[in-house]
């Protein structure tokens, strides 16, 4: 199964490089994200705040500023 990263939504899986990748197609709703390789961490800085993102959650780009549950 092949993955759309234009797509608005996006389900965090393992694959980290998948997460960068739709989150470099949909920079219009974040301010900046940062890995942090030693405890192996991602974290993005939008709108509503900081979030962790970790395997599972649900992405939303739909509304210019990035959704995460």
């Amino acid at each position: 199964m092949t993955k759309n990263f234009q797509e608005k939504t996006y389900i965090v899986d393992d694959n980290l490089t998948d997460t960068l990748t739709w989150l470099l197609h949909h920079q219009d709703c974040y301010d900046r994200f940062y890995y942090d390789a030693i405890q192996q961490q991602l974290t993005v800085e939008h709108a509503n705040g900081i979030d962790i993102i970790k395997a599972g959650q649900y992405l939303n780009a739909n509304y210019g500023i990035l959704i995460t549950s």
